[in-house]
């Protein structure tokens, strides 16, 4: 009768295995976006003191009481005054993003004015750029 050798069951150790399987995931967890950042991108245009290179200033409207100021050093015009200057700018032959005109309104501006203003710069084919200004709080 021949005796058999009984093979020795070899099992390998795995307790290591757990630990790396804790590490991979502590490693995943933490390296993992699960909010993307909310904001947007922003080209800023650099600086140029040349004056040839410059361009043109955004057209503001600032509306206080009955009073329209307008252009760059702010000089008081009539409603008649704004439309002609509006026209002269000659809106519809540019592109949209230079069309903007901004619009200044204080507290203080009755309707018809802030009316006829921004249908002076519709009708130059102007858009449209409002700021508001709020009343402070009194203490």
């Amino acid at each position: 009768m021949l005796l058999s050798k009984t093979r020795a069951f070899f099992e390998p150790d795995v307790t290591s295995f757990a630990d790396i399987a804790f590490l991979l995931i502590f490693f995943f967890i933490l390296t993992t976006t699960f909010i993307l950042p909310a904001g947007s991108k922003l080209d800023i245009p650099a600086a140029s003191a040349d004056p040839e290179k410059a361009e043109d200033k955004q057209l503001t409207v600032t509306l206080a009481g009955e009073d329209i100021h307008y252009g760059p050093e702010g000089e008081k015009v009539t409603l008649e005054e704004l439309r002609r200057s509006l026209f002269g700018r000659n809106f519809r032959a540019k592109p949209p993003d230079k069309r903007i005109v901004i619009v200044n309104a204080k507290p203080d501006v009755p309707y018809e004015l802030y009316f006829d203003v921004v249908m002076a710069i519709h009708h130059a084919d102007g858009v449209l750029a409002l700021l508001e200004e709020e009343e402070k709080a009194k203490k």
